[in-house]
């Protein structure tokens, strides 16, 4: 009898132990991923940064330009006004000459040469005038030249962006035709598309295993995301302002969303061309409701997971550098 007793003791203690490490590992697992949470949601800020930074520099070198060409057309202005004066100046240089040509008297002729050399003194420093104004000018186009080229460039890349993340918008769209409208919403927000997939497409109430629907929509997106190997992929889960009163593996929102978005993770890097660098699960609990109503059908709305894609802006960052 005491040796039965011994040994549910002893499994009792192992069981324990078990259960113990479980939780330990969970635990740790929790917290990497908030770390990674934080780390994303700082790069995520930085690109954010850098292309409002892109923005403000191109709308900068436009207003530069703009006054580089008033500067222009005022010192084209001024050339032409000193060009008129030099001209003038050598008619009157001119005309003196051809008096001093004339039959007239020593004092005469002396009163003449002075007025032509005082006329030739003055000519001279308009002639310097003048290169200054024309050297100005040639620096100041030269300038604007500069300018034109560096607004095109930027133009044309922040162009080029945008038609990137319109076509792989289409793209996502295409691929979730089906789902669209169904708990699906695809959205472009500030250089970034957003893939918003409600509670209801992708989990039971309290729960993190992804639907059959739900993953049917995921395998669709990373057939997408698969081909754009470009694309940095940030999965963020939502909840409602109601706090977690489940059981189970679950503390509190912020363990839920966590949890959610990691499933949805594993789904997409079940696609083997999709490199797991690339994707980064995030919980935000609900500190980020898109329905502040507080009726229940704006905590549903709430509770949804955001894949948020990001196009790679490294050719942008090198030519703003």
């Amino acid at each position: 009898m005491k040796r039965i007793v011994y040994l549910c003791v002893f499994a009792a203690i192992a069981t324990s132990c078990v259960t113990q490490a479980k939780y330990n590992a969970a635990r740790d697992a929790e917290a990497q991923y908030y770390d990674e949470a934080r780390t994303c949601r700082k790069e995520k800020t930085a690109l954010e940064n850098k292309n409002k930074e892109l923005e403000a520099e191109l709308k900068k070198l436009r207003a530069k330009n703009e006054k580089a060409q008033e500067d222009t057309a005022m010192l084209s202005r001024e050339l032409r006004r000193v060009q008129d004066e030099c001209e003038a100046m050598q008619r009157q240089n001119l005309a003196l000459f051809e008096r001093l040509q004339a039959p007239q008297g020593n004092e005469e002729a002396q009163a003449l040469l002075a007025e032509i050399q005082g006329l030739q003194t003055e000519l001279m420093k308009r002639e310097d005038a003048l290169f200054q104004a024309e050297r100005a000018l040639y620096d100041k186009q030269r300038e604007v030249e500069i300018q034109n080229d560096r607004i095109i460039q930027l133009t044309e890349a922040l162009e080029a962006q945008e038609r990137k993340l319109a076509e792989l918008r289409d793209k996502v769209r295409n691929a979730l035709v089906g789902f669209e409208g169904n708990g699906l919403a695809v959205t472009t927000r500030g250089g970034r598309i957003y893939v918003s997939m409600e509670e209801q497409l992708l989990f039971e109430s309290g729960k993190w295993d992804v639907a059959n629907r739900g993953r049917q929509a995921l395998a669709q997106l990373a057939t997408v995301l698969a081909a754009n190997k470009d694309v940095e992929i940030l999965i963020e889960g939502h909840t409602d302002n109601i706090p977690f009163s489940g059981n189970g593996n679950i503390e509190d929102n912020w363990d839920l969303s966590v949890k959610r978005a990691t499933a949805i993770v594993k789904i997409l890097c079940q696609n083997s061309e999709i490199d797991a660098r690339r994707v980064v699960a995030s919980g935000r609990a609900d500190n980020l409701p898109v329905d502040t109503s507080d009726t229940s059908e704006g905590r549903s709305r709430n509770r949804r997971c955001e894949i948020i894609l990001s196009p790679n802006l490294d050719e942008l960052v090198k030519l703003f550098d």
